[in-house]
């Protein structure tokens, strides 16, 4: 598959494709049953068996722009550029959106989702260092591509934040804040070793730059403290902020030690001021077996090495009940639900998803139970009882 300028059938047809976009009638996402897949088809989209899927994105970047050659043709997604405006065509029957047959070949699809779309979102992040989008946008892409188009909802998800699976890490962006639980130990002199007596739970707040897709990470509370038995030690030390003042890239690694004989999981935050350098800091801890900043020589990147035993997530924020809340990343609506204050099955569900920067309720096809194992996106409204 090429990540090259798209063909030039895709060039024509940006001047006269059907467009399909927000339509004034339709004003809900639906979940629906494509075959033995669920897709969330977005307001004004209609799936159509052997056609392609035509989807035009005003204002998906800001000029100047250094670069001409800015297509992407991977696969069943091409996407061609009119100055601001991208032009996305997704063939049917490539088992993307649903369907299971090649439109093409009359098979099977072999395509991997989970392997194409986190190349997908690669190339569209890459189109910043080509000099077709500026600092930010290619992010900003993703999310806007992620909520136009009718895809399964993990395929939505990975579009947007990136296929941890297999990167092994997630760009930290506004969208999230970060959880961090630093174990609180206690000294007695009778112990050969510390004793963990309690946690601290300290919350960070993500903050865009508005310019070019750097942020800063902000303490916001310490919170649901605990211990028991001795006095533990003041954890100050530990719980200070530990992240550059100045506006960043940031990564965020959940890192295996392989060098160690019980590997145990260890959270890394890499940081650098342009995204080369956190992309070279990236590749060299990513070929080392021990998760240890000490892999990192790149002088203009930052590492951040959480003790052992530190809980790092990155949340989510959605509304329960008109009450705001948080989720851990690719949470369902059930595990919010379950977390917010109940064990119980709720009689009915609804759900509300962001479009055009306006809330829509998500219908599905079925019961409201399908909307139960729906993969949570930043910004999601839900109501039960």
């Amino acid at each position: 598959m090429s990540a090259k300028g798209p063909s030039a059938a895709i060039a024509i047809a940006a001047a006269t494709l059907l467009l399909f976009g927000c339509s004034p009638a339709v004003q809900s996402y639906r979940l629906s049953h494509q075959g033995n897949t669920q897709v969330l088809i977005p307001p004004g989209i209609t799936l159509a068996a052997n056609r392609t899927l035509d989807i035009k994105l005003p204002n998906a970047r800001k000029g100047p722009f250094r670069q001409v050659d800015c297509g992407i043709d991977r696969g069943p997604i091409a996407i061609g550029w009119r100055r601001g405006t991208a032009f996305i065509r997704v063939k049917y029957g490539s088992g993307l959106l649903g369907s299971g047959e090649d439109s093409l070949g009359g098979q099977q699809a072999s395509l991997d989702p989970l392997q194409y779309v986190n190349e997908l979102r690669g190339d569209l992040i890459g189109l910043e260092s080509r000099g077709c989008l500026h600092k930010g946008e290619g992010q900003t892409l993703a999310a806007k591509i992620a909520e136009r188009l009718p895809f399964p909802p993990f395929i939505a998800y990975e579009l947007r934040f990136g296929a941890f699976d297999l990167n092994q890490f997630i760009d930290l962006t506004p969208d999230f804040r970060l959880r961090v639980v630093y174990p609180i130990y206690a000294t007695d002199s009778r112990l050969q070793s510390k004793e963990i007596k309690g946690v601290e739970t300290v919350y960070y707040e993500i903050v865009s730059d508005q310019r070019d897709g750097r942020v800063r990470i902000l303490e916001v509370a310490a919170a649901d403290s605990s211990s028991n038995g001795a006095a533990p030690e003041g954890p100050a030390k530990q719980i200070a902020s530990p992240f550059p003042r100045s506006f960043a890239y940031f990564r965020l690694f959940l890192k295996k030690n392989l060098t160690s004989a019980d590997p145990i999981t260890v959270a890394i935050i890499l940081s650098s001021a342009d995204t080369k350098h956190l992309d070279d800091a990236t590749k060299e801890l990513d070929s080392s077996a021990e998760a240890s900043c000490q892999a990192v020589t790149s002088l203009n990147a930052s590492c951040i090495m959480f003790p052992t035993l530190t809980g790092v997530n990155a949340e989510i924020r959605v509304r329960v009940n008109g009450k705001e809340a948080f989720a851990r990343l690719g949470a369902q609506v059930n595990e919010v639900i379950r977390e917010f204050d109940t064990d119980d099955v709720p009689r009915s569900v609804q759900v509300r998803r962001l479009f055009d920067k306006r809330l829509v309720p998500i219908k599905a096809d079925s019961d409201y139970k399908d909307l139960l194992a729906l993969i949570l996106m930043p910004g999601d409204v839900i109501s039960y009882r």
